[in-house]
């Protein structure tokens, strides 16, 4: 995966608010992450327009037309989203594993499968959805500590301590 892409998704998971979905049902979890066109480098904005078909894979374009284009997908109706799906699937073989997706507004970008036992912490894809997971932990806290009503609620996969409801 992009070393740029997974900075600027560091990036923006810091800034902007972040959404989970757990689906027991197909036991994954999904993650959103907003678009933002300001956050984004102009080699990833190119990625993301490629990704999009918005772009030929062979047409040369200029900074200016880079920007104004990823600015107009942007500014759309429906904001373009990020999502970071994790899951668990049983191969042929009756091996459980670990499924990533990373998509973009439905053009995947990254789609890998590990067995369980061989996920390493040093994983990008799983240090994204770590940092996703203390992000939803700090937006549940803000809103307690704010007694704003909660719009989510959503129980960390990676964090033990954090609990919630406690400080």
């Amino acid at each position: 995966m992009n070393k740029h892409l997974i900075h600027c998704l560091k990036r923006t998971i810091k800034q902007e608010f972040v959404s989970v979905y757990h689906n027991y049902d197909e036991q994954k979890t999904v993650y959103t992450i907003p678009y933002n066109a300001s956050l984004t480098p102009r080699n990833v904005k190119l990625q993301l327009l490629r990704a999009m078909g918005m772009v030929d894979d062979d047409k040369e374009l200029d900074a200016s037309e880079i920007d104004s284009l990823s600015h107009e997908m942007a500014s759309g109706d429906l904001s373009p989203e990020f999502e970071l799906e994790y899951g668990q699937i049983m191969n042929k073989r009756g091996t459980l594993m670990v499924r990533y997706i990373l998509d973009f507004d439905g053009a995947i970008l990254f789609e890998k499968s590990y067995p369980s036992n061989k996920v390493y912490p040093k994983n990008p894809i799983l240090k994204l959805i770590r940092l996703c997971s203390n992000k939803i932990i700090e937006q549940e806290r803000t809103a307690q500590k704010y007694k704003m009503e909660k719009i989510l609620l959503s129980s960390n996969l990676f964090n033990l301590n954090a609990q919630h409801g406690r400080k």
